[in-house]
């Protein structure tokens, strides 16, 4: 009797275990819905070139600056950087920065951010920024709009490629940034790049790191293979990079930090990716650069990738 009563107790324990799990993580969506909801999305509605000839240009691509983060071994390289920045040999059209500029979305950190993207743009190298995770905290979104840009979704384009910028801080477009994205990349020809801080999907091994809602990610991949978006690029996972493709066109890549981290739960070194675009193959190839705790800057390529 006391075996059958102690396996009991166990099923009831796992079951109101499972309980909770279940009321915790629907009340977590909820809580998603009910931020994503309430802020305006994005229009995409800022004017592109729909006109103009294919070129090729380079760019590039950071993520997770994490300005202001207090965990052990955190260390930020800057200096070594820009170094390598100012001996660079070609010339970069812009830079995308893919989210978590701040720590904890303090206005001390947003300043430090916005210094940062000064040092990029007294180079002359605009930057464009994305909102991650760590942006978005208590008065976040209205410090960003502040210090780095009055959007949090928007697009641009350059040599006959369109960029678009999403708001992906609350691991969520939203339906009405997300109805509103499917509307302009189906009015856009042009060959289309999507940028934001949580990943897509990235494969099953993300799913912690990725969209929330299966419904939106479905969505999404679906414009992506129907409207000429050949690459969706994403940050957040900090420990390393990752590829998916969803056709022979049609991609995911997932950028490492460019703070780095030496600790237990992370070690990882400064990186940041240069990617080039050549016109007449129509491919994207990603240079990945690593600096190195001997403060050599380690290249190396990463892939190569068909556009639509």
């Amino acid at each position: 009797m006391a075996h059958t009563s102690r396996k009991s107790n166990t099923t009831r324990l796992l079951c109101l275990l499972a309980t909770c799990l279940l009321l915790f993580s629907s009340c977590s969506d909820n809580l998603i819905s009910r931020i994503e909801f309430n802020h305006p999305g994005g229009s995409f509605d800022q004017a592109i070139d729909t006109t103009e000839a294919r070129e090729s240009f380079s760019f590039l691509v950071f993520s997770d600056l994490h300005y202001g983060r207090t965990e052990s071994g955190f260390y930020l390289e800057e200096e070594a950087f820009l170094a390598w920045l100012d001996t660079y040999p070609s010339t970069l059209a812009f830079a995308l920065h893919l989210g978590d500029g701040t720590a904890y979305s303090l206005e001390s950190e947003y300043r430090l951010y916005r210094d940062f993207l000064d040092m990029l743009e007294d180079r002359s190298i605009e930057v464009h920024a994305v909102l991650g995770n760590h942006d978005v905290r208590a008065d976040g979104r209205s410090l960003f709009t502040r210090y780095i840009h009055p959007l949090t979704a928007r697009r641009f384009s350059y040599k006959g490629i369109s960029f678009y910028l999403l708001d992906t801080g609350n691991a969520s477009l939203g339906k009405v940034q997300l109805d509103n994205l499917m509307s302009s990349v189906a009015d856009d020809p042009n060959p289309k790049i999507f940028c934001g801080h949580v990943p897509l999907y990235g494969g099953p091994d993300m799913f912690y790191f990725s969209l929330k809602d299966p419904h939106e990610r479905a969505l999404l991949v679906k414009t992506m293979v129907q409207n000429k978006v050949g690459l969706y690029l994403g940050g957040h996972l900090h420990i390393n990079h990752k590829l998916y493709s969803y056709t022979d066109t049609n991609h995911e890549f997932v950028c490492e930090s460019f703070h780095g981290r030496d600790s237990l739960i992370e070690n990882t070194l400064p990186v940041w990716y240069v990617f080039t675009y050549n016109a007449p193959s129509n491919r994207i190839t990603i240079f990945r650069y690593a600096l190195k705790r001997d403060g050599a800057i380690g290249e190396s390529v990463v892939t190569s990738l068909a556009l639509p």
